[in-house]
């Protein structure tokens, strides 16, 4: 190669410009104008007559382009229905500014174009009706709830397309259930479908907008719909490019949160065995504290000095009618049925009703208050489960101490009495440890009688 700018020189390289060159300049597209509100209303009136000049198909092979196709639609109704939602994403997106007016009147005339291009392609009156209140109140959701439009949202809520068209004000409920319906058949209402996804994607959420849950909802309902589509099921599932994964390379260090992360799970780890080992500390040294609470009270009952004449014994026929439906039990030594001046109480006599250190019946126990619970069903008033323990030190997670083991066994009663009573709210429970033993807790004959649930009912005679 020589020097360009010798032009006798023989030798010099000379370069002719392609045949494809000017073919290639002339298919480039000029630069798009800006979007003005115009534009979109005047796209929104001629849904149907596309300004754009027909794609050609440029052949980087062939000198002669290859002659421009027709464009073809797969869902007349979507095509049809494209520039309206167009116009109202576009406005509810910012990116186009209409007042409520204005947008009112280019909606009512592009949902008139909308029907017509219906008719035109062959659709019937109940397919055009669905297809019509989607859009009409898809548009009427979206309108209503733009900011800063309080005036002329209230008078569009009065002048709605769904009540200027369908004379309806339910704010757009049928929507839901004509998808519901189509949904049940998708493949007699494919093209509705992907209209009504269509206007769920444009932004309708008609009352889900305000419920607590609402977007998930919106979330799985389009789901639902897109799953009904019946062109999405035939997409082709190979992959676009067989060479799509990067090369393996290796794993990246931990990051610095991700340390942080876990040095706190550790921790969070170690804070709660130490809370576990200091609880289980405290239960075993809380003890004697418990003890020189309890001896702060005399063991023996307080009795005045005076000597009072004794009241007269009066029978209750209350006291009679339960001994003698428990009079099996007492005779097994199962209960005792006593009575003071207030209140009638059926206690357990058997030492071992639970478990040890649990409050799981023994095997059989459960019939014991199931008969109580029958016998106590037949009297009036509320009914109270207390429960007892002797004092053999309780040391353990589930319960710290003899209070929590009582009342955990006073709950378990309370359950099976509950179950026989006509109004299980009358049964309370209380535990009250081992501060009101019935017995010397010196023997095991003695911490056998203090290990007990006592049922309380107050007399009604």
């Amino acid at each position: 190669m020589t020097d360009d700018g010798d032009e006798k020189n023989p030798n010099k390289t000379v370069f002719r410009p392609s045949p494809l060159q000017n073919l290639r300049q002339s298919s480039q597209p000029s630069a798009a104008p800006a979007f003005t509100p115009d534009d979109v209303a005047a796209f929104a009136s001629s849904p149907f007559k596309s300004t754009r000049a027909p794609r050609r198909a440029t052949g980087l092979d062939d000198d002669i382009p290859l002659p421009p196709a027709a464009a073809r639609s797969r869902n007349p109704m979507m095509m049809a229905a494209a520039p309206i939602l167009s116009l109202i994403v576009a406005v509810r997106s910012g990116r186009v500014h209409l007042a409520l007016p204005e947008l009112h009147q280019e909606a009512s005339a592009s949902v008139a174009t909308f029907d017509q291009a219906l008719v035109t392609a062959g659709y019937d009156t109940e397919t055009r009706q669905r297809a019509r209140y989607a859009i009409c109140a898809t548009i009427d959701d979206i309108a209503q709830n733009l900011p800063g439009q309080d005036a002329d949202g209230a008078e569009w809520a009065r002048r709605s397309l769904v009540v200027q068209v369908f004379n309806e004000n339910i704010g757009g409920d049928r929507f839901w259930r004509l998808l519901d319906d189509m949904l049940a058949k998708p493949a007699e209402f494919a093209n509705l479908i992907e209209l009504y996804h269509a206007c769920l994607a444009a932004g309708f959420e008609g009352r889900y907008r305000v419920a607590p849950d609402g977007k998930r909802r919106l979330h799985e309902i389009m789901a639902s719909v897109y799953a009904a589509l019946s062109h999405t099921r035939g997409l082709s599932q190979t992959e676009l490019s067989p060479r799509w994964r990067g090369q393996p390379t290796p794993a990246a260090r931990v990051s610095f949160w991700a340390t942080l992360a876990l040095a706190g799970a550790i921790a969070l780890g170690v804070l709660l065995a130490l809370f576990i080992l200091l609880r289980v500390v405290l239960i075993q040294t809380g003890q004697p504290s418990l003890a020189a609470l309890k001896a702060i009270n005399p063991d023996q009952p307080l009795r005045m000095s005076r000597v009072a004449p004794a009241p007269p014994v009066l029978t209750s026929t209350q006291l009679q009618r339960l001994q003698g439906f428990l009079a099996p039990e007492i005779a097994q030594h199962l209960v005792a049925v006593e009575q003071d001046a207030q209140s009638i109480r059926v206690r357990t006599t058997v030492g071992q009703l639970f478990r040890s250190g649990s409050d799981k019946l023994e095997p059989g126990r459960e019939a014991l208050f199931a008969r109580i619970g029958a016998a106590i069903e037949a009297e009036r008033g509320s009914v109270r489960v207390e429960g007892h323990a002797d004092t053999d030190r309780l040391a353990s997670i589930t319960f710290p101490d003899n209070f929590a083991l009582s009342k955990a066994r006073a709950d378990a009663a309370a359950r099976i009495l509950r179950g026989k009573l006509t109004d299980p709210a009358r049964v309370s429970t209380e535990g009250f440890g081992d501060s009101q033993p019935i017995a010397p807790n010196s023997s095991a004959n003695g911490k056998a009688l203090n290990r007990r649930v006592e049922i309380v009912i107050p007399r009604a005679e």
